[in-house]
């Protein structure tokens, strides 16, 4: 492994991206885009400009595919640790935000500048420059391994705020992560499912692919889980690095599709707590041949027609007691739904067995007055796959993406 410094200004790295396309925030480690708030980004552009300290970033560098116009070999420089104030600051350069109003003064060579509320075009001649000519400290690693870059994120975000699901992509390897990723930034979870803003930031959309994940390898591979909590995602995605094998994600892309056509635009049922379930009894219904209309209206019908399901979406929701249960009454629901063989304890088609409590297994979903199938307690629910110490660490301040918050004394 090879380490160098590189000596670039904000104006040459936003002409690399722009222009050359030698700059790129699409390894597969990172996490997604827009993660910041609109504060968070304020106060990096102010301690860039009143020269706060702001940490390094950090790039892996490759060969291009091509050569410049002088037949000069040209670079390619993924960034691994940088890509929230990178795009931050691309962003502002770009007019898409403007500065938040409580953001401070900054000083530049004895001249006090405001800054609060005012885009980029808006700021002063002599303050656009002072951001455009600054220089990260940058460090660019070559000659490196997949295992090698993993380590090297773990070591920078050793001690930063990323939940466990973020924590969760290095573990499962570079090109499980690709793979993940092309599943999240598909149709049906980027555009069908029911993610709030604050849940993607966190990536719980990963963190719910997973889970699904889990409950098929349990029914199909006979995956062993405690839960389906963050930690047992951590776990798991130690586990199939090296270990998914081709067929296990055709199955998965093959439903993932299926789904994108049994919903034609958001569905608000689609919900964190939820996915997973359809996920698995849409496995079945394929093999049923229960066509993607059909399976629409069912799992309509299913939320405005189940009392019992709403029992096992309260506090506690990750716990298998609790999976199983949603996966029980949703599978007897839908089999009795579709007049199939409702299974038995010890052929339900998720793999489930003995583990479900028998009065689960009889229940039947028969038509309820009433809905009371729980939304506002769903995410709640489900708060405990990520420590109460992340969750208050991913609304204050301002994280630095991978890495170390932006530096700026309080009140400043």
């Amino acid at each position: 492994m090879i380490k160098t410094t590189l000596n670039w200004t904000v104006k040459n790295l936003k002409h690399m991206y722009d222009a050359k396309e030698t700059l790129s925030f699409d390894h597969p480690i990172q996490r997604q885009s827009a993660q910041w708030s609109n504060l968070q980004q304020s106060l990096l552009i102010h301690s860039i400009l009143a020269n706060f300290p702001v940490p390094a970033i950090y790039v892996q560098k490759s060969d291009a595919e091509e050569a410049d116009d002088k037949g000069k070999t040209l670079y390619k420089y993924s960034v691994l640790d940088g890509k929230q104030r990178m795009t931050t600051i691309f962003s502002f350069i770009n007019g898409e935000y403007a500065l938040n109003g409580e953001t401070p003064d900054a000083e530049i060579e004895g001249e006090n500048f405001s800054l609060a509320g005012k885009t980029f075009g808006e700021l002063d001649v002599d303050v656009q420059q002072e951001l455009l000519r600054f220089k990260f400290q940058m460090f660019a690693f070559e000659d490196c391994t997949d295992d090698m870059i993993e380590e090297i994120f773990f070591r920078l975000n050793n001690s930063t705020p990323l939940t466990k699901p973020q924590k969760s992509k290095p573990l499962m390897g570079v090109e499980n992560a690709k793979f993940i990723d092309s599943i999240l930034t598909g149709s049906f979870f980027s555009e069908k499912c029911n993610f709030s803003k604050l849940q993607l930031r966190k990536s719980d959309d990963m963190c719910t692919l997973l889970q699904s994940m889990m409950l098929l390898d349990h029914k199909y591979q006979g995956y062993e889980y405690a839960s389906i909590s963050a930690d047992e995602v951590m776990k798991y995605s130690a586990i199939i690095k090296g270990n998914y094998s081709e067929e296990q994600k055709e199955l998965l892309v093959r439903i993932i599709e299926y789904l994108d056509n049994v919903f034609d635009a958001k569905e608000k049922m689609l919900r964190k707590i939820n996915i997973p379930m359809a996920i698995l009894i849409a496995d079945l219904a394929m093999k049923e041949g229960i066509c993607e209309s059909d399976f629409h209206d069912w799992f309509l019908y299913f939320f405005v027609s189940n009392r019992e399901y709403s029992q096992y979406c309260s506090s506690g929701s990750v716990k298998k007691e609790k999976v199983l249960g949603r996966l029980s009454i949703m599978e007897n629901h839908f089999s009795k739904h579709f007049k199939l063989d409702v299974p038995s304890k010890s052929e339900n088609s998720s793999g489930l067995e003995a583990e479900i409590p028998e009065e689960i297994q009889n229940e039947s979903g028969e038509q309820a007055d009433t809905v009371p199938v729980s939304n506002e307690n769903e995410d709640n629910s489900e708060t405990e796959e990520v420590s109460g110490q992340e969750e208050n660490i991913q609304t204050l301040d301002f994280p630095m993406d991978n890495e170390a918050e932006p530096l700026i004394e309080q009140g400043a």
